[in-house]
C-alpha cells in the first residue's frame, strides 16, 4: 500500500514525472551530504515532502501528508547523495533532489534554508509573511472592506539591476516590492513595509480552492495558488467534504476541484471550517511560470562578451553558483574559484577569493582569463526566466548563463 500510495502521488504530477531519465550529469566532485538534518522539499506541480536525515547520514526518513513514513538507507555514490531501498530513490546534490518510485521521477528542491523561519513585513495597511517554501500569506485592509482581506500564493525574487520581491496571489495579479537592505520593502506606490521582530503566521480563515482526494491516512488538499499539498485534519467540516467527494468521485484515486473555508494548523496541515462547493469538472488555473532564482541555482555559461561559447568537453563549461550567505563558487573551465558577492539596490559586485592552480591547455586558459576578467567587471544582473545576464557599469552584457535543468 505504501508503494502504491507514493506512486499515485507521482502520477498525479504528470508535468514533472518522467520515466527512466535522470538529471543532467555533473562533474564528479565526491559525495556530499544533504542540505540539513530536517529538510522540506518543494516539488512544483506535485506533493511536497519532508526528509529527516540521521546525524551520521546513514538513513533518510521521508514524510508526505497522509502517507506512512518511508525509510531509505544511504548508498555509495560518486557525487551528491543517494538513498534508496531498491523501489524508492532520493538522489540529489546541494538543494536539488529527484524522488523516484517505480521508474517515475519528480524534481524537487529544498525550500529555503533548512530551519529558516518565516519572515513578516508590516506596514500601515498590510502584513505580509514569506515562508521559506516560496509561499506567502497576506492580511490587508482594502477600500470598501469591513474586515481585512486574506490572500495567499507564491513569492519570488527577481533581479533587474536591483532586487525585487514579487508576489502572485489568488486574484492572479502580480505585485512587486523593491527590497531595501534586509529589512524593508517598498511597493510601487511608495508604501513601506518593515521587517517584524517575530513572524506572524496570519492564522485566519482563508477561502481556499484546490484539488481534494481521500487518502490512506486522511484527505489530501492541493491548494491552487500556492501549489502546495496539505493534509486535511479530522473534524470541522471535513466529513462534509469527504462525503461530497465520495458521491462524485469516479475512482478512489481521483482528485476533484473543491472550494472551502479553512485555516492552516501547521506547515503541512489545513483544517476545513466550511465546505462550500465541489465541481467535478473544475480545475485550478495554471500557476505562473517562475524563473530560476539567482541564488542556489547552478548557472552554466553560454556567452561571453557577445560570443557564444562551445566546448568539446562539457566539463570545461564555466559555471557559477551564489549562496544566500554572500558567497559564490565557480568553475572557470580549468580551475575552481570562490569568493564573495554583494547584491544591493545599487548593483552586484563579485570579489574573487582563492583559486586552484591547475595547468590547462592554452585555449582553456584563455577562456578562464576572459571569464575572470568579465566577472570582475560585473555591476548589475538581470534574470529572464532561466537566463541570467551579468552586465558591467556601462550596461554592456559581459556574461550570459542558463540555469541547469532540474
Amino acid at each position: 500500500m505504501k508503494a502504491l500510495a507514493l506512486l499515485l502521488l507521482l502520477i498525479a504530477a504528470p508535468a514533472l514525472a518522467q520515466t527512466g531519465t535522470q538529471p543532467s550529469p555533473t562533474p564528479p566532485s565526491g559525495p556530499t551530504p544533504p542540505p540539513g538534518l530536517d529538510v522540506m522539499y518543494a516539488c512544483p506541480g506535485g506533493p511536497d515532502f519532508s526528509a529527516h536525515f540521521t546525524s551520521d547520514g546513514d538513513l533518510a526518513t521521508l514524510r508526505m501528508p497522509g502517507q506512512p513514513d518511508i525509510e531509505l538507507p544511504r548508498q555509495n555514490t560518486n557525487t551528491g547523495f543517494l538513498y534508496t531501498d531498491g523501489y524508492y530513490e532520493l538522489r540529489g546534490r546541494a538543494r536539488e533532489a529527484t524522488l523516484t518510485a517505480a521508474g517515475r521521477s519528480m524534481r524537487c528542491h529544498a525550500a529555503g534554508r533548512p530551519g529558516e523561519p518565516p519572515r513578516t513585513f508590516t506596514g500601515p495597511n498590510s502584513t505580509l509573511t514569506l515562508f521559506p517554501d516560496g509561499t506567502f500569506r497576506l492580511r490587508e485592509k482594502r477600500d470598501g472592506a469591513a474586515e481585512p482581506v486574506l490572500d495567499l500564493g507564491q513569492w519570488a525574487q527577481e533581479v533587474d539591476g536591483g532586487v525585487r520581491l514579487v508576489i502572485r496571489g489568488s486574484d492572479t495579479s502580480r505585485r512587486a516590492f523593491r527590497e531595501v537592505g534586509v529589512g524593508k520593502l517598498i511597493d510601487d506606490k511608495g508604501a513601506e513595509l518593515t521587517l517584524a521582530t517575530t513572524p506572524d503566521l496570519i492564522d485566519g480563515k482563508f477561502r481556499l480552492s484546490g484539488l481534494y482526494r481521500d487518502a490512506q491516512d486522511g484527505g489530501l488538499f492541493s491548494e491552487c495558488f500556492t501549489g502546495r499539498t496539505y493534509g486535511v485534519a479530522p473534524g470541522g467540516a471535513e466529513p462534509d467534504l469527504e462525503r461530497a467527494w465520495m458521491q462524485a468521485t469516479p475512482s478512489r484515486e481521483a482528485s476533484l476541484y473543491v472550494e472551502v473555508i479553512g485555516k492552516f494548523i501547521d506547515r503541512n496541515g489545513v483544517e476545513i471550517e466550511e465546505f462550500v462547493s465541489l465541481k467535478p469538472n473544475g480545475a485550478c488555473p495554471p500557476l505562473p511560470t517562475r524563473g530560476a532564482a539567482l541564488r542556489d541555482t547552478e548557472w552554466r555559461l553560454v556567452e561571453i562578451d557577445g560570443e557564444k561559447v562551445t566546448f568539446d568537453d562539457w566539463r570545461r563549461r564555466p559555471t557559477l553558483r551564489l549562496d544566500d550567505e554572500g558567497k559564490f563558487s565557480s568553475s572557470t573551465g580549468c580551475n575552481s574559484l570562490g569568493g564573495t558577492y554583494e547584491l544591493t539596490a545599487n548593483g552586484l559586485r563579485f570579489v574573487a577569493g582563492p583559486m586552484t592552480l591547475m595547468a590547462c591547455p592554452p585555449p582553456v586558459q584563455t577562456m578562464e582569463r576572459r571569464f575572470i576578467d568579465a566577472l570582475d567587471a560585473v555591476r548589475s544582473a538581470q534574470i529572464a526566466s532561466t537566463v541570467l545576464d551579468l552586465n558591467d557599469d556601462t550596461g554592456k552584457r559581459r556574461l550570459r548563463f542558463e540555469a541547469r535543468s532540474r
